[in-house]
């Protein structure tokens, strides 16, 4: 048998012992790898109402990112408007933020392509009443699915399966 034959049969097996030898050069992504992420929003008959007792029809942002503490520090920021949020948060953004409207007493799916870059995905909502309020979740991007429940100042989890 021939030195490159030879070669050329051991290489798979030389691979794979690499790879197991150091694993976290061998599995670069971090986060979600690929497919899809399902978010369905119920909206309570109450969602964002304000306070006042109307329920009004909310905005929601869906989408991808690469790091979770930078996003959060995005979010938590109270003094930075709605329509500056995504551009603060800049390149960590991973894919195109998916918006849409959720009537009271409705419910919306919208699916985000998951990035191999993205750890986490962010469902956002424009929610009258900041104050107090839950108006954001964050959900790891391994997770195909996620249901929320939208209230009168934010959201719920409904199940995480």
């Amino acid at each position: 048998m021939s030195t490159s034959r030879m070669l050329r049969g051991s290489l798979p097996a030389l691979v794979l012992a690499c790879a197991l030898a150091s694993p976290a050069r061998a599995l670069p992504f971090i986060g979600g790898g690929g497919g899809k992420v399902t978010v369905t929003i119920a909206a309570d008959a109450n969602s964002n109402n304000c306070g006042s007792g109307t329920a009004s029809a909310l905005k929601v942002r869906v989408f991808a990112v690469a790091d979770e503490a930078a996003i959060r520090t995005v979010l938590n920021n109270k003094g930075l408007a709605w329509s500056k949020q995504v551009e603060a948060a800049g390149a960590n953004i991973v894919g195109k933020p998916v918006e849409d409207f959720i009537a009271p007493g409705t419910s919306k799916t919208i699916v985000v392509a998951r990035d191999a870059k993205a750890t986490v995905i962010v469902v956002e909502g424009n929610y009258c009443k900041k104050t107090g309020a839950d108006w954001y979740y964050v959900h790891p991007a391994k997770q195909k699915k996620l249901k929320l429940t939208s209230g009168a100042t934010g959201f719920k989890l409904t199940t995480g399966k």
